[in-house]
């Protein structure tokens, strides 16, 4: 699994290339919870290059959202396969992460609304 992380006007975009599953998850935890705990808040995470997830990596994900939002933060997704979403489905976390279904809608989501 490779992990690249970029600064997008008010959130961090992390492109995720591979599963993320044992033994990667591990990792994958530690490096975005690393960036969470030095004061990255709100994380975008791109599925578009991960064909598959599983209970590790669900977990991570889980553990990583409870991490940001303690600090303020949030963590939401973009670009999960249909096979990723029906999983999520299953085990009840469709509710949990906001979704997007391109990077430009996810990175939008973390802008203020502008008043009137």
């Amino acid at each position: 699994m490779n992990v690249y992380c970029e600064q997008v006007d008010k959130c961090t975009v992390v492109t995720i290339e591979g599963d993320v599953s044992v033994p990667e998850s591990d990792q994958f935890r530690e490096f975005l919870m690393h960036r969470i705990e030095s004061g990255t808040r709100d994380l975008l995470l791109d599925f578009s290059y991960v064909p598959y997830v599983d209970s590790s990596g669900i977990s991570a994900l889980l553990l990583l959202l409870q991490a940001a939002r303690k600090k303020g933060g949030d963590i939401r997704l973009a670009g999960i396969n249909e096979r990723i979403m029906s999983l999520f489905r299953q085990v009840g976390l469709h509710h949990v992460f906001r979704r997007f279904t391109s990077l430009d809608e996810g990175i939008q989501s973390f802008q203020p609304c502008e008043t009137i």
